[in-house]
Order: structure tokens, then C-alpha cells, then sequence
């Protein structure tokens, strides 16, 4: 697949229904607020490139950093928002969505069964004694699957496509395409976890990074994030209807 590549950073284009509403109004402000950052980040690359009088050319370091925040930024807001969205709204569309209650009789299932490749039983011993002593059963169960999804990074495909899962949304609807994610998730990380270095670089030690390849990483990203809040808000809505 191609690199994604755009010339500005999109636009927060979703109606503020969601803001308005309990279940999404949070995970609405961080989609809002992923927007923005990103958007500042490019902004100080395009002030900084022009102090220096630069209209074309290599960038520099600093200018590279800014564009590295960009992505960054965006990734930790599709991440933050997932988790916020399983919080708020996996305790009420679970009782009326499908698929979110498969997942969920999934995961106790595993639970239950133990991991095949532990040698104990503790784990899930322990895990039906927090069943078995809890006020309502249900709600902790629900509650042990939320904290499953949300205990760890959301920053890779799988990860990704697990919590989308969750929620019940069809990864086709949300525009999740594993081989458009995945470079764009191994930059994210590269950058987080190695600060871009590439010691075999011909001219400098970190990896140079076109602006127009990430503005349309970030791009990807802000654009599944508003889909999935969405989708999202739409079952809320429906779970109320039905309620």
C-alpha cells in the first residue's frame, strides 16, 4: 500500500453530539485535544521554517522533532480515546450489542479455562474468587474485561483490532487497514522507544522524515479515532432507545 501523504492536517469534522453526552463526552475532548496538538506541533514547524527563511530544502533537527511529535501525539490520542471509550460505554452497550457481549463471555471463558501454556491456576482461581465475593457478578466480570483491554498500550495492529473488537465496530467501518497501521504504528514506536536513531545514515544519526508523509500518518490516525467515536456514540444512543 501506499505511504499515506497529505499536504494539511485534517479537520475535526464530528458533530459535538458526543459532547454532549455522558458516555462520550470525555472521549470526545480527547479527540478535540489530539486535534489540536497535532495541529500545533505543525504550526511550529511552519513558524520555525519560516525565521529561518527556509521555503524548501532539508529540515533540521529541531524541525524534525516537531514532525516526530505530530505522529506521536496523534497515536496517543487514538490510544487514549479507545480506552476512555471501553470505560464509559462498554458497561452499558454490553447489554444491548452482540458482539461486545460475545467478547465479553469470551474473556470470562478464558478466564475460567486458565491460560493452557501457565503452570498454576492461580490466576484464574483468584479471578472467580473476585467473581464469587463481589457485590453483582456481572458488573465485576465487566469490570475485569475492561481493565484486560485498558491495563496496556493500545500502539500496535493487534492491540488496536482488540479493543475495536470490544466495542463491537467493524474494523472495515473505522477504516482500520492493518498493512496502512502497521509502518505507521513501527514509526510511532522507532520514535518512542529508539528516538528515530539510524547510526547507518549516510548524512545524520536519526531517520529524516518527509513532512508531507506525516502529516498523512497523522492523518490516518485523527481519521480512525473520529470514526470509532462515532460508531461508538451510535450504540450508546441505540443501547438508551432500547433501554
Amino acid at each position: 500500500m501506499a505511504t499515506p501523504e497529505d499536504s494539511e492536517l485534517r479537520n475535526l469534522t464530528i458533530s459535538d453530539a458526543p459532547k454532549k453526552t455522558q458516555e462520550t463526552k470525555k472521549s470526545y475532548l480527547i479527540l478535540k485535544y489530539a486535534h489540536d496538538s497535532a495541529k500545533s506541533f505543525l504550526e511550529a514547524f511552519e513558524v520555525v521554517r519560516q525565521e529561518r527563511g527556509a521555503t524548501k530544502g532539508a529540515t533540521t533537527d529541531e524541525e524534525q522533532d516537531l514532525l516526530r511529535m505530530m505522529i506521536v501525539i496523534s497515536a496517543s490520542g487514538l490510544d487514549s480515546l479507545l480506552k476512555q471509550l471501553i470505560r464509559d460505554t462498554l458497561p452499558l452497550i454490553v447489554h444491548t450489542d452482540e458482539t461486545v457481549r460475545d467478547g465479553l463471555l469470551s474473556f470470562a471463558s478464558r478466564q475460567l479455562r486458565g491460560d493452557p501454556e501457565d503452570i498454576g491456576t492461580a490466576a484464574n482461581h483468584k479471578f472467580l474468587a473476585r467473581i464469587l465475593i463481589a457485590d453483582s457478578q456481572q458488573s465485576q466480570v465487566i469490570e475485569e474485561y475492561i481493565y484486560s483491554l485498558t491495563g496496556s498500550s493500545l500502539q500496535s495492529v493487534s492491540e488496536l483490532m482488540k479493543a475495536v473488537n470490544a466495542l463491537g465496530i467493524d474494523a472495515n467501518v473505522v477504516d482500520v487497514d492493518p498493512n496502512e497501521l502497521k509502518p505507521i504504528f513501527d514509526i510511532r514506536n522507532k520514535i518512542i522507544h529508539e528516538l528515530d536513531i539510524d547510526f547507518e545514515a549516510a548524512r545524520r544519526n536519526r531517520k529524516s522524515r518527509r513532512l508531507n508523509e506525516m502529516i498523512g500518518r497523522a492523518n490516518v490516525l485523527l481519521r480512525i479515532s473520529e470514526k470509532v467515536l462515532w460508531e461508538t456514540f451510535e450504540k450508546v444512543q441505540s443501547a438508551k432507545e432500547d433501554a
